[in-house]
């Protein structure tokens, strides 16, 4: 007899990041925090090219409801790189949050 193993199949990194958005983001915004952690992960979050610093924002909208990055969690980057990649999201992020859906 031979067992058949499946590997386990992980969220997509969309899902995760909604997952532990939502939380925080149904304080922030009370209708409808899904949509907007989508969106803000559509829009904002995948703007980012950086690997790191996208994880790193992923983080901070998680832990706070905005975009935002310690330099403690990226180490490697400089604080300029770091301040160009929050300008970059800030425009979306704030349409997801506060535009009419």
């Amino acid at each position: 007899a031979s067992v058949q193993v499946t590997p386990v199949q992980t969220q997509p990194e969309r899902d995760q990041f909604v997952s532990a958005c939502v939380p925080r983001m149904s304080t922030r915004v009370p209708k409808q925090p899904e949509l907007v952690c989508g969106c803000l992960h559509d829009n904002a979050v995948l703007k980012v090219d950086d690997a790191e610093i996208r994880v790193a924002v992923m983080r901070g909208i998680a832990e706070t409801g905005v975009p935002t990055v310690q330099y403690s969690w990226v180490p490697t980057k400089t604080p300029e790189f770091v301040l160009e990649t929050l300008d970059k999201v800030a425009a979306p992020s704030l349409a997801c949050m506060f535009s009419t859906r």
